[in-house]
């Protein structure tokens, strides 16, 4: 289900996103592993589902916890994951003040990925700040 909740966040697709966010809701605070593949918190999924669905203060509340939990467990990788996703909607959004916060996490992003090797990230994030410049 992560990986669909990926793709509806990619894609922008409410009518998926919906059902994906349901299912999902009851796990917000766990860690998700399947075998030896780790895909992180689940509320970092379901911050990205709730902005796809418009619903933008409970994105901010799940984003806000899988921060937290990456930033406890020392989860490097999912932070910057995390910090990508959240900046992507709040750019998106436009709201007063995201383009600065947007900016932020965007910059955190690069910068550990960078730190870390995350090719993916870091080039996903720099076009991001491209963009938002």
């Amino acid at each position: 289900m992560l990986q669909y909740a990926d793709a509806a966040f990619d894609c922008r697709a409410p009518q998926v996103g919906e059902p994906l966010f349901d299912r999902l809701a009851p796990y917000a605070d766990l860690w998700c592993f399947v075998e030896l593949w780790v895909s992180g918190p689940v509320s970092r999924y379901l911050g990205a589902l709730a902005a796809v669905l418009g619903r933008y203060d409970q994105a901010h509340t799940y984003f806000t916890q899988a921060a937290a939990l990456s930033l406890r467990l020392g989860a490097k990788f999912d932070a910057a994951r995390t910090s990508l996703s959240w900046g992507h909607r709040l750019a998106e959004r436009n709201a007063p003040s995201d383009a600065e916060k947007a900016r932020d996490l965007l910059t955190s992003a690069r910068t550990a990925a960078a730190t870390h090797g995350y090719a993916n990230i870091e080039r996903r994030a720099t076009k991001a700040l491209r963009l938002l410049n």
